[in-house]
């Protein structure tokens, strides 16, 4: 099985670094300690990955100006700035706050390793404590200060179901091999990246994926409408139409300060609250809504989600997440009204929505009094709709006969007459 870790994995010079796309799509980051660049010139960083055939491909990245070293003399960490790397928005920075503390990876690529072909390494670990300015974490099998030489700078990098988090970034071994053998390492939370940032806020993009800051960065994403046999463009732009308009109004990092965690199915992690499919599944849902003529109040979504709210959940089939949703916070939704499901892992789903038929024979083991439901709901399982976010583009697709016909005149019109109370 491919190791997904290593395209986000790189070497600079001697030591190690991890790659991580900024909110500027004009270039990425790579992070990484501050004693691996300091009163180095000319500076190399290279990517190492075993492609799909088992080929070994190499990249040199391109680096933009100087490193941005932290000014503290106890605070190793150091920004570079190189060429727009892309597909490397799927690693999200990780609350440690709240964050499981196992399985996590040391990413690098260790000095034992550089005399060969391929470098890099990943070392298993649990992640421990904090230590003054650093975290402490401890290696799953026993390694000496020279195996880990050279993943200075390396990532501390775990998977997800669809993403990919980083806890921050190694500094060095805790203790020399004569003082302890317990193969513990400290690292730099990414909290000491935004100071660097902070401090050099007209040169460099804060730790968020630029998507977070402006919606109009997902519009060439949402309503894909894949298999769609006619007029896919022309319902496209109707649509993406609405979506601009949006846009101008409310950004993902606007509704994140006002509503917070909100959009989460219970038990979800909270990073998952930057994931790019949460953002473009809610930009959608805006669309459709706009589409159907309702008003959004940025300002007071809860009196949006009267007749719907949307939900994010990291699965790869949200009907097994079931128990999760109904432990949610659904007291927004007045009876009548629809939970809305995305799921991460799934760009289509073999179930669009659940009858109150089938959710009653479900093994659903919350009792009604232990669920957050508004007053006016006596019976969640027959008086809220449960349905995924897809439906609206899936009764699209198989109804698209009877938009055959439409023009720009009337798209618009027309699309809501088909979709209208879909979701």
């Amino acid at each position: 099985m491919r190791d997904n870790l290593q395209f986000f994995t790189v070497k600079v010079g001697e030591g190690s670094g991890c790659l991580f796309q900024p909110d500027d799509s004009s270039y990425s980051y790579v992070l990484t300690a501050k004693h691996v660049v300091q009163g180095i010139e000319d500076i190399k960083i290279e990517r190492q990955w075993i492609n799909g055939n088992g080929a070994l491909e190499n990249e040199e990245l391109e680096i933009l100006g100087q490193p941005f070293l932290h000014h503290a003399p106890n605070k190793d960490v150091a920004i570079i700035k190189v060429k727009k790397v892309d597909h490397i928005d799927m690693l999200l920075r990780a609350d440690l706050s709240t964050a499981e503390m196992d399985n996590w990876y040391l990413c690098g690529h260790p000095g034992t390793r550089r005399e060969d072909s391929f470098s890099y390494r990943k070392n298993k670990l649990r992640i421990e404590n904090s230590v003054e300015v650093y975290i402490e974490g401890e290696i799953e099998r026993a390694v000496t200060h020279s195996e880990i030489v050279g993943q200075s700078g390396g990532g501390i990098i775990k998977s997800e179901n669809s993403c990919f988090l980083l806890a921050g970034i190694q500094k060095k071994m805790a203790v020399e091999d004569d003082v302890e053998s317990i193969s513990r390492i400290h690292f730099a939370p990414l909290s000491l990246f935004d100071e660097i940032i902070e401090e050099n806020r007209n040169e460099l993009s804060p730790l968020f994926p630029p998507y977070i800051t402006a919606f109009e960065n997902l519009l060439q994403e949402i309503f894909p409408f894949r298999n769609l046999i006619a007029k896919q463009q022309l319902i496209r732009n109707t649509l993406t139409a609405i979506s601009e308009g949006i846009c101008a109004g409310v950004t993902p990092e606007k509704i994140i300060l006002m509503y917070g965690k909100k959009f989460l199915v219970e038990g979800t992690s909270p990073d998952i609250l930057y994931h790019k499919s949460l953002w473009k599944s809610l930009l959608e849902f805006f669309t459709i809504i706009t589409l159907y003529g309702e008003q959004i109040d940025f300002e007071d979504l809860p009196s949006v989600h009267k007749k719907r709210k949307m939900f994010i959940v990291d699965t790869d089939n949200w009907v097994k997440k079931l128990e999760e949703i109904y432990r949610s916070d659904l007291s927004e939704i007045d009876k009548g009204g629809a939970i809305v499901i995305c799921a991460t892992n799934e760009n289509e789903t073999n179930k669009l929505e659940l009858s109150s038929q089938e959710l009653a024979i479900m093994d659903i083991s919350v009792p009604i009094d232990k669920m957050n439901i508004s007053n006016t709901v006596e019976n969640p399982f027959s008086d809220l709709r449960v349905v995924n976010i897809f439906k609206f583009q899936d009764c699209i697709i198989n109804n698209v006969i009877q938009l055959a016909n439409i023009t720009g005149a009337d798209s618009k019109i027309k699309i809501k007459e088909l979709t209208d109370g879909i979701i």
